[in-house]
């Protein structure tokens, strides 16, 4: 049996993620492959635009085999630890032979130069890197700028320009942390006594359609900022000022980026029932309403002169998106911001990205959907992970009561549901009651 693996969001599922799909299983020859979603809440520190539940039907209408979902703590961290939380998810199942991920350069020469410097378990190691780093970010560099910038005074033969291209791309940027979790990850399996886990290796796969940022909707493959973009212009609140055929123009090129499934599955759930960073606005005003006199230096990537900050602007607070604006500088980007926030509001602290190994960072495997036929899969990860296979939420909460991980998805879930139910103005199931995608 030859599995492959992949790290998404899906938010939504587009004609890029398809292909993706297709590439993978012709290109690995792979029998299944095994999807490590985000769940409610995303990487970039914002509200997934539909639940989980939908995303992964989408996924599995579109060909994958099984849908597992990573924990709230790794999916909405940075690109370093989203991506140690998804190899490790991955890891943890026993039988995932490649991770597959899509990457704008396909220099494998530049790529492995660059993971030489930043990866701590190579004979470049991150050494020289860090002192660079830190030297630039005190200068008041921000962290994009620093970052580049080190990189390039490792790698002097290399232009800094070519360098600084290449780290422009969210791809390929997430590219660089998959190998250097794979590093990790292959390495503890290699010199552990007590863990008997699978190694794999990375499969990159060249980017097709438009990039990462890009707005534009027309060809085959938009990007999904660029649908996100059209659905929340098309089907916002204030839909007065839209004119029929605005709708139906917006309509349509969303239709053309989506696979039929994809489409059709989120159409069934409603456009204007999806959820946008704002709907959070109140329940996160709240919560730092309530942290206001002690501060918020506990909470994830909060560092003490940012929590000032959030104290001094708090009376300016208007919505989720505004606060992150008037929040953001030079040296902190609004995605960061949006980071801490989002902690902030789920409660996410320091403290729970304290482990010590890659096998630490996964305790469960939460099996969202699979696919009828994926039968054999599940029976081989069933015996071959070194983590519990959970396809019932209350049978798995008597075993992970105290899991620190499972009470943050929980929570995440429950606040999600609570917003969407308001939103839509109907009662939705909870995770107890929501039953696993099948298709």
């Amino acid at each position: 049996m030859k599995v492959a693996g992949i790290i998404a969001e899906y938010n939504p599922f587009h004609n890029g993620h398809k292909y993706q799909l297709e590439q993978v299983r012709k290109r690995t020859d792979a029998d299944y492959i095994i999807i490590a979603m985000s769940g409610d809440f995303l990487q970039r520190g914002v509200p997934a635009l539909s639940d989980k539940h939908t995303r992964a039907r989408m996924a599995l209408s579109a060909g994958a085999d099984l849908v597992l979902e990573l924990p709230t703590v790794w999916a909405t961290s940075s690109a370093e630890y989203f991506a140690a939380g998804g190899v490790a998810l991955l890891g943890k199942t026993g039988v995932v032979d490649h991770l597959c991920y899509g990457c704008e350069t396909m220099d494998t020469n530049l790529f492995h130069a660059i993971v030489s410097v930043l990866s701590a378990n190579t004979s470049a190691g991150s050494g020289k890197f860090q002192e660079y780093l830190s030297a630039l970010l005190k200068s008041g560099a921000s962290f994009p700028t620093a970052r580049s910038k080190a990189v390039a005074a490792c790698l002097p033969d290399i232009p800094s320009g070519t360098i600084s291209a290449f780290l422009s791309s969210p791809n390929n940027i997430l590219g660089l942390e998959y190998e250097k979790s794979l590093c990790r990850w292959n390495h503890e399996q290699a010199v552990s006594v007590s863990v008997s886990g699978k190694q794999m290796s990375g499969f990159p796969l060249q980017r097709v359609g438009e990039g990462y940022h890009s707005n534009r909707m027309d060809g085959s493959f938009a990007s999904a900022t660029a649908i996100r973009n059209t659905l929340f212009s098309a089907y916002s609140v204030d839909v007065s000022s839209k004119t029929a055929n605005d709708v139906s123009s917006a309509f349509a090129q969303i239709q053309s980026q989506l696979p039929v499934e994809s489409f059709s599955i989120l159409e069934a759930s409603g456009f204007a029932s999806l959820l946008d960073t704002d709907d959070f606005s109140d329940a996160l005003y709240t919560k730092l309403l309530l942290y206001q006199h002690c501060g918020y230096e506990k909470f994830a990537d909060c560092s003490r002169e940012l929590s000032c900050k959030i104290k001094k602007h708090l009376h300016q607070f208007m919505s989720f998106s505004q606060f992150a604006s008037l929040l953001k500088s030079k040296e902190i980007t609004y995605t960061r911001i949006c980071r801490v926030l989002l902690h902030i509001l789920l409660n996410i602290v320091q403290e729970d990205y304290t482990v010590s190994s890659m096998n630490e960072r996964i305790t469960y495997l939460r099996v969202l959907g699979f696919r009828r036929d994926s039968a054999p899969l599940l029976s081989a990860i069933k015996k071959e992970a070194s983590a519990p296979l959970i396809t019932k939420v209350a049978d798995a909460s008597h075993v992970l009561s105290d899991d620190r991980f499972w009470q943050h998805d929980l929570f995440s879930a429950d606040l999600y549901r609570g917003i969407s139910s308001i939103h839509q103005g109907l009662t939705l199931p909870n995770e107890y009651q929501h039953p696993l995608v099948i298709v």
